[in-house]
This record gives C-alpha cells, structure tokens and sequence, in this order.
C-alpha cells in the first residue's frame, strides 16, 4: 500500500498534536521534531510548513521512514486511527526498550 495524498499542514498538525516533540528546531527552512521516548532519541523528523497544497508521496515516506511508521501505520497516524499513545508503544516494541 503506498502513503495516501496530505496536505503538508495536516501532516505537521497531526505530528505536532500526536506525537508531541519533546524539542523544537526552527532555524532552517523547515522546523524539525525531536522524539524521546524515557529520555532517548528516538526520532528526529522534519516537519512540514503550513501550506495547504498536497505533498508530494517521496517527500512522505522519508517523514514516515524517520518516523520509524511502514505506509500504513504513517496513513493511520495522519488520519487518526493511530494515537499518540499508540506510536510511543509500536516504537518501543519495535526498538525493545
């Protein structure tokens, strides 16, 4: 299955809102995410600007390959099925925290 059509700005919201990064980077073009999960990094992901056109699909699989999310689990994430709670367990099962 391939990653569905987002407009960049649902993207960052849904990764902003969900997934909570513990910091901020906003000095280049583009702000990037920094996920910790019990004091480690466990993902660091660039963060779309807010415009309201569609991003392209190579643009959001390499969000979803930093976001350590296969097609479906990055769809699930932008389109709700997956929570935030739920990234934080898939991600420990998948590194064995």
């Amino acid at each position: 299955m391939a990653i569905d059509n987002f407009i960049e700005r649902h993207i960052a919201r849904q990764i902003l809102n969900k997934l909570k990064p513990g910091r901020l980077n906003s000095r280049g073009k583009h702000r990037k995410g920094y996920i910790y999960i019990d004091g480690v990094l466990v993902a660091k992901v660039k963060i779309p600007n807010d415009h309201n056109r569609i991003m392209k699909e190579n643009k959001s699989q390499y969000i979803a390959k930093n976001l350590k999310l296969d097609d479906n689990d990055f769809n699930d994430l932008i389109n709700c099925p997956l929570s935030g709670p739920n990234y934080y367990k898939k991600i420990k099962n998948k590194l064995e925290f």
